[in-house]
């Protein structure tokens, strides 16, 4: 079930954080720099969580390659 859902928000988050920070980048009041920071945090969040999915699965490929065989 994890396996197929931390791509999933990892991606979301990403796609939602370039869309924040996409509108967000025209001017310049406290609305848009409140939506420029949570597009970074968004963005983040999303390249963290795709990161140690693949980071997880890389190991689960290594280390229990021998067990599945």
């Amino acid at each position: 079930m994890l396996d197929t859902l931390i791509p999933f928000l990892g991606f979301l988050f990403l796609v939602l954080g370039a869309a924040l920070l996409n509108d967000s980048l025209s001017t310049s009041d406290v609305a848009q720099t409140g939506k420029i920071i949570g597009g970074a945090s968004f963005l983040s969040l999303g390249l963290v969580t795709l990161w140690f999915g693949i980071k997880n699965w890389w190991k689960w490929r290594t280390v229990y390659k021998e067990y599945r065989e």
